[in-house]
C-alpha cells in the first residue's frame, strides 16, 4: 500500500471526498459486487476485505473488464478481478497531489485514510467538480 500525505496548506481531499466506504468480501462474486455497488448509490468502487483487513479495491472498471473478457459475473470472484496494489491518500493530502497520483497510476479513485483507517474515497470526478466550482 502506497500512502501519500502532504501538509502544505492547500485545499485537501478531506474537503471534497465522499465520506465512508462500501466494502465487500474477497470471496464474493463480481455479480454481488455490481449489485452492491449500484444498490448503495456510490457506484464505482468497493473496498475489498478479508477477515476485516483491507486487501484491495474493486471498481466498475474491473467489472467491465471481466465482462469484456467474457467472464461470467456470477462465477468470477472479487479476488480474481480486484486491484491489490492499493494507492491511498491521507485526508490532509492536497487535491493537486491526489490528481497527480491518479494520473501517474492511471486510476480514477483513491481511498482516503486517517489514523490508519480508510474513511472515504476521492474520485477524479470529485476533483473535476471542485475545479468547475472554483471557476464559477
Amino acid at each position: 500500500m502506497k500512502f501519500i500525505s502532504n501538509h502544505s496548506g492547500m485545499m485537501n481531499v478531506k474537503e471534497i471526498m465522499i465520506e465512508g466506504v462500501n466494502t465487500i468480501g474477497e470471496d464474493e462474486t463480481l455479480e454481488e459486487a455490481l449489485k452492491k455497488s449500484t444498490e448503495e448509490g456510490e457506484g464505482g468502487s468497493l473496498i475489498v476485505e478479508k477477515n476485516g483487513e483491507v486487501v484491495g479495491i474493486v471498481t466498475t472498471w474491473d467489472i467491465l473488464e471481466a465482462i469484456g473478457n467474457k467472464n461470467k459475473l456470477n462465477n468470477t470472484k472479487v479476488n480474481d478481478a480486484m486491484e491489490t496494489h492499493l494507492i491511498t491518500v491521507h485526508t490532509d493530502t492536497p487535491i493537486e497531489e491526489a490528481a497527480k497520483e491518479m494520473v501517474d497510476h492511471g486510476i480514477w479513485r483513491l481511498p482516503v485514510e486517517e489514523a490508519g483507517q480508510i474513511v472515504g474515497i476521492v474520485s477524479a470526478t470529485d476533483i473535476l467538480l471542485n475545479e468547475v466550482r472554483n471557476m464559477m
